[in-house]
């Protein structure tokens, strides 16, 4: 992609052999990457998400049978050589049934944490400064979602990075370590969601936090194994801690179906809970201004309350504590 001579002397470096600047966009100045999606999409403009997915340089082209592949496949090409954009053949993959596509493992049964990336984590020595902390727990949030009880676990781990915290790792940080090592090592292939079929949110809230699960049933699997879309947790703050406990259920609902709006919104879905007050949801009258503005946003959705007793609840019970 090349810089006009008015942006490139802006690019100017010296050294011992004299003064350069750049005539191609490089990776690395501050608005790169949007002048280089700005770009793509450009030159994928009606093919996004239609038959490609775009990110960068990372372009996707996924198809239901071969030939339409070879179709699909020619299109996108024949834009890349109009536009001028040259393809390392190293780095591209054609006919694959499965491939890496920005850090996750997707074939035409799901999604899953790459094995090498798994592997990495897997030999990931235990930190030994804040910095590298940090680094650890960006790569676990990377994958939190194929992590129950992601945001409980790595509670000790975060705790280290408050301020005026004295770094110790101590044997709790290592067993929450080795736990969410062993959590991603078996974590559950997440299915992509049909949107045809009705979504279920089962939720479950604690003192310590909240825990939800995202699954569809397939009414044609005669198992009735829920199909999986994504596992969610989240912690709760001190205040949030006192709430009583139709409070808290009211929160966690809230909470989980923001996390899944996107699923959500539009569709008709049953949100499972053991909490059984809050099944006449609008029928109560909740008064305080928190109670408006949670209720204000639940309307925005279409669902219905299903009470589970909490032996059936298991997978968001464990989740939320």
């Amino acid at each position: 992609m090349g810089i006009t001579p008015e942006s490139s002397r802006y690019t100017a470096f010296n050294t011992c052999f004299g003064t350069y600047k750049f005539l191609r966009l490089p990776m690395g100045l501050k608005t790169s990457p949007n002048t280089f999606q700005l770009l793509m999409d450009r030159v994928l403009h009606g093919l996004k998400f239609k038959s490609c997915l775009c990110y960068l340089d990372d372009v996707l082209i996924c198809s239901e049978t071969f030939d339409q592949h070879m179709s699909d496949l020619s299109e996108v090409l024949g834009r890349f050589r109009n536009a001028g954009l040259k393809l390392g053949p190293k780095k591209c993959s054609f006919a694959a049934q499965s491939c890496v596509f920005l850090g996750h493992l997707i074939s035409k049964d799901g999604i899953l944490p790459p094995a090498d990336r798994v592997q990495a984590i897997q030999e990931y020595p235990a930190p030994r400064n804040v910095k590298e902390l940090r680094r650890l727990i960006g790569l676990f949030n990377w994958f939190k979602k194929f992590i129950p009880n992601f945001s409980a676990t790595i509670s000790s781990l975060t705790r280290l990075l408050q301020k005026n915290q004295t770094f110790k790792w101590g044997k709790e940080q290592d067993t929450a370590f080795n736990d969410l090592k062993y959590r991603l090592v078996n974590s559950e292939m997440l299915s992509f969601p049909q949107f045809n079929m009705q979504f279920r949110l089962s939720v479950d809230t604690s003192s310590r936090g909240i825990g939800y699960m995202l699954y569809q049933l397939d009414p044609e699997d005669k198992t009735c194994k829920p199909r999986i879309i994504r596992f969610g947790s989240k912690n709760l703050s001190r205040w949030q801690q006192s709430y009583g406990p139709t409070k808290l259920e009211l929160l966690g609902m809230v909470v989980s179906i923001l996390d899944c709006s996107d699923y959500l919104r539009g569709n008709k879905f049953i949100v499972e809970c053991d909490h059984q007050a809050l099944k006449p949801l609008y029928q109560k009258q909740f008064k305080g201004a928190i109670y408006e503005r949670w209720l204000s946003i639940l309307q925005q959705f279409n669902f219905e309350i299903v009470y589970k007793k909490a032996e059936q609840m298991e997978v968001p019970d464990a989740l939320s504590r």
